[in-house]
C-alpha cells in the first residue's frame, strides 16, 4: 500500500480538518422520528390577594380533582418561584407551581386547558394563570 502525502498549506489544513469533522458529524446523525406534539406550560401563583398563601393541601386537592382528571395520560408539576416588578416599582415574588403537559393540541384540548386556568383563577382569586404553548417533536 502506498502512502500519499498531500502538500496542503498549514492554514488550509485546519480549515480542511474542521470541514471534514463537520461533514462527518452531519452525515452520521441518526434521524429522530418523533411525533409532533404541543408542550403546554401553566404557571400557577400560590399567593392570594389578601396576602395569604394557597396551602399545599389546597393545591394538591386542585391537582388531584381538576388537573389529573383532565390529563389522564399524565402531566408533570414542578415547584417554581415567580417574580416581577410591580406597578409601584417594588419587586414582587411568590412561590408557584408549573404544570407541563404534552398533547396533540386539538380545539377540545385547548378548551380543557383554558377551563383549568379559569377554575384556578376563580377558586383562588388569581388575576392570571400564564399559559405557554410550544410545538415539539416527541418520542417515548
Amino acid at each position: 500500500m502506498k502512502t500519499v502525502h498531500l502538500n496542503i498549506p498549514r492554514s488550509n489544513r485546519t480549515t480542511t480538518l474542521i470541514f471534514s469533522l463537520l461533514l462527518l458529524t452531519l452525515t452520521s446523525c441518526t434521524v429522530f422520528k418523533g411525533e409532533k406534539m404541543t408542550k403546554t406550560e401553566l404557571y400557577f401563583g400560590l399567593s392570594k390577594p389578601d396576602g395569604s398563601m394557597i396551602s399545599s393541601n389546597a393545591w394538591q386537592a386542585f391537582a388531584d380533582t381538576v388537573i389529573a382528571k383532565t390529563f389522564t395520560e399524565g402531566s408533570t408539576i414542578i415547584d417554581g418561584q415567580g417574580q416581577w416588578l410591580g406597578h409601584n416599582g417594588k419587586l414582587v415574588s411568590e412561590p408557584s407551581k408549573i404544570l407541563i403537559v404534552l398533547s396533540k393540541l386539538t380545539p377540545e384540548r385547548s378548551q380543557q386547558i383554558e377551563s383549568i386556568r379559569e377554575k384556578y383563577k376563580k377558586y383562588y382569586q388569581q388575576e392570571a394563570v400564564m399559559r405557554v404553548d410550544e410545538q415539539l417533536k416527541v418520542a417515548f
